[in-house]
């Protein structure tokens, strides 16, 4: 991709979305309607992977919830593995697969695709990855490379 190109997409982005809160809303409700599970992350803290969102922010919707219900369910927002968590935290939502990944499906990944520069700044993948997950050590950033890219 171009750096024309990115800053294409990146505009459109901001056009539609508002900005990052408004990406993340779009995902939260997406997938609390599809109950496909996701990885989400924050700035300050380790992520949480494998969850589902709770459905009952699309049913609110489905209901006729006003933008007020719907703003205070986006501030207690409750994970399948029971965490309740805020819009304004969240850094970042992954959908993943809803079967998982086998260990042979992340074996086969090629890992020399993070290395493509994708972020606003040059950053490559591995590096955004790295970022978001917040890896200590090596493995955890292999690890968490093979995943987002599989996903």
């Amino acid at each position: 991709m171009t750096e024309a190109q990115k800053a294409d997409a990146m505009k459109r982005l901001q056009e539609h979305f508002g900005g990052p809160e408004g990406l993340n809303g779009h995902m939260i409700v997406t997938l609390s309607m599809s109950g496909q599970p996701c990885d989400v992350t924050f700035r300050d803290r380790k992520p949480i992977l494998d969850v589902k969102i709770d459905e009952s922010i699309a049913l609110a919707l489905v209901y006729g919830a006003g933008a007020k219900k719907l703003a205070e369910k986006l501030q207690q927002i409750k994970l399948s593995d029971g965490h309740v968590v805020s819009l304004d935290d969240i850094w970042t939502i992954m959908p993943m697969p809803a079967g998982g990944f086998t260990d042979e499906e992340l074996a086969e990944v090629d890992l020399a695709d993070g290395e493509e520069q994708a972020g606003p700044k040059g950053e490559t993948i591995r590096e955004m990855v790295r970022n978001v997950y917040h890896c200590k050590s090596k493995d955890e950033e292999e690890k968490f490379l093979r995943r987002y890219l599989a996903s």
